[in-house]
């Protein structure tokens, strides 16, 4: 039977051939995204020199296996050899995408249960980058506002203004962290890993400063040679409006060979699904839950 690890900084070149693929989009083809919430899904994976298989526990504490990475056939033969040894159903989860489309061809048998609150928001790099035309006048104004009321600067993130980085990143974690929060914890432990880390992670970051004081952070990572994930935004309370700065600044200075960005989920968060809506997705990446219907695996 197929045994299932932790997820491991040093895990992150091992993962990349399976990663790296120009027929999908979405964050989960990340390796940023899969060790940040490791602690909230228990995510642990199975490699080998055919494929990539993650395995995950939904919110009623039973296992989700991901869609195989690399040779899907093969991969799962092996989810369904493990959940016939365990007596467990082989439910999967996925988005859309090229193994998906696959998956529709070779296997009947599973329900497919859109999963609204974990669908990808994917703007076009170029969009985020100049805010040109009608829809994005709010943007332009928030930025022009900012702009006059304060002396601000862009700094891309380097090893000399880590320290900087890291101790805004700190505070505004305290500042919300709540006893049960499991997911802010996760978000703020793997991060300090991350850029403590001297595992070479492929990553780009970038903070907005007001007079020498840090306001809005931002990091990411490429999904692929045309799509970046931005997996962490974040802004004083007090100058809300640099999230839109610091958005507009990294798209514009540091992702020009990008086409896409994918700035993720929004949790089934009122607000925050209103405020990816404002910013006009090219894309709202479909995600599933592929439940098992079929016979009884014996």
């Amino acid at each position: 039977m197929i045994d299932f690890k932790s997820p491991k900084l040093s895990d992150y070149e091992k993962f990349a051939p399976f990663f790296f693929d120009e027929g999908e989009l979405s964050c989960e083809m990340n390796f940023i995204s899969i060790y940040v919430w490791k602690r909230v899904y228990e995510n642990k994976f199975y490699l080998d020199d055919k494929t990539l298989i993650f395995r995950s526990i939904d919110e009623e504490g039973n296992y989700m296996f991901s869609l195989p990475y690399g040779d899907l056939k093969y991969g799962m033969n092996l989810i369904f050899d493990y959940c016939k040894e365990k007596e467990i159903a082989p439910n999967l989860w996925t988005s859309k995408g090229k193994r998906l489309d696959l998956f529709r061809e070779l296997y009947g048998s599973f329900e497919f249960i859109p999963q609204r609150d974990n669908f990808d928001y994917i703007y076009n790099r170029k969009d985020l980058a100049e805010l040109a035309g009608k829809k994005y006048h709010s943007k332009r104004n928030h930025i022009s506002a900012f702009s006059k009321k304060y002396n601000w600067t862009y700094e891309p993130l380097t090893n000399e203004n880590m320290e900087d980085f890291l101790a805004f990143s700190d505070k505004w974690y305290e500042d919300r962290m709540v006893e049960e929060d499991e997911g802010l914890k996760a978000e703020k432990k793997a991060l300090g890993e991350i850029l403590n880390s001297n595992i070479g992670i492929n990553y780009k970051g970038a903070m907005i400063k007001v007079e020498d004081k840090v306001v809005a952070i931002t990091l990411g990572s490429p999904i692929n040679s045309f799509t970046f994930d931005i997996h962490y935004e974040k802004a004083d309370k007090d100058f809300a409006t640099a999230y839109t700065v610091i958005n507009r600044e990294f798209a514009l200075r540091e992702l020009s060979h990008y086409k896409y960005i994918n700035r993720e989920d929004d949790l089934g968060i009122e607000g925050l699904r209103k405020a990816k809506l404002s910013y006009k997705p090219e894309i709202i990446l479909e995600k599933y839950s592929l439940i098992y219907k079929g016979e009884e695996l014996s």
